[in-house]
């Protein structure tokens, strides 16, 4: 994921000049870094999907989503990224290790992390009561997860193959972002409910 250098006798390009200061960022804050670039992706999720709706507008539920990410998101993905590289440390990187990786992420982690995402839209973001979000859960949950597995497993896959550690968590950001539109507009169909990644 490194930038190509600019040709010689051409001054860099803005795009290559933030893509050099994110990874010095990265470097030095790793954590701080994801947080407030998962933030972001989160509320570009969320404002991506307001317009898609047609609803108004509601600054409120991005700041909601852009805290998920920043508190949640990118610290839980983090983290997670750092136990399983500690859990496999001295083993090759194999396919079989790699899709060790993504067997243990997507039976663990990535179940978890969907149930802790429908619970925080649905009651932080939506203000659903939570009686309402226990039916929500038993009625909607499964199949989110199936869909999850269908989409996660093949992102797990690339993510532990081809990308290095510390841009693991923005890989799966770009992603987030575009599953979480889907997930906020398929959730729509049965209101109140909402939720983004």
């Amino acid at each position: 994921m490194a930038a190509a250098a600019p040709a010689k006798g051409h001054s860099p390009t803005v795009v290559h000049l933030a893509w050099s200061k994110y990874k010095q960022q990265l470097t030095k804050k790793p954590l701080q870094t994801k947080a407030l670039t998962s933030a972001c992706v989160a509320s570009l999720s969320d404002v991506i999907a307001q317009r898609l709706i047609g609803t108004k507008y509601s600054l409120t539920r991005t700041i909601k989503m852009a805290l998920w990410g920043l508190l949640v998101g990118a610290p839980s993905a983090h983290f997670w990224h750092m136990y399983l590289q500690r859990w496999f440390a001295g083993k090759a990187e194999t396919l079989q290790t790699v899709l060790q990786k993504v067997v243990l992420d997507q039976l663990t982690f990535g179940p978890l992390y969907n149930l802790a995402f429908m619970a925080y839209t649905s009651m932080v973001v939506n203000g659903m009561p939570a009686a309402d979000f226990q039916r929500r859960f038993s009625r909607e949950y499964p199949a989110l997860q199936v869909n999850g597995w269908r989409v996660w497993s093949v992102v797990s896959l690339i993510n532990y193959r081809f990308v290095p550690l510390q841009f693991r968590v923005l890989f799966a950001n770009i992603v987030a972002l575009f599953w979480g539109v889907f997930v906020i507009l398929s959730s729509r169909a049965r209101p109140p409910a909402l939720k983004t990644a």
